[in-house]
């Protein structure tokens, strides 16, 4: 586990970023999320990770894919497919 999530990728993402990019403060994503503010501060200074499923969560308020939002967490997706779920089994309406 990296220990300094808090330092941007190359991209210069990070969850921040993103959150303020949405115009939302820790409270306010905290509030959508049923987490405390706390949580958040947590994850933006890399401090600690989601469980998944508020990753998934989190992703969705911010509006990016989960392949977005771990590269702004500092974590390594190199190698990681896109959309791979949904070239393999597509839902009805996508084909």
């Amino acid at each position: 586990m990296n220990s300094d999530r808090s330092q941007t990728n190359s991209a210069g993402i990070t969850l921040k970023t993103l959150r303020e990019g949405r115009g939302i403060t820790q409270g306010e994503l905290g509030s959508k999320l049923g987490l405390s503010y706390r949580a958040i501060a947590e994850w933006e200074s890399g401090r600690k990770l989601p469980r998944f499923d508020n990753a998934v969560a989190l992703a969705r308020e911010l509006g990016v894919s989960l392949k977005v939002l771990a590269q702004a967490m500092q974590i390594d997706v190199e190698g990681v497919r896109d959309d791979e779920l949904q070239r393999q089994w597509p839902l009805e309406g996508d084909t």
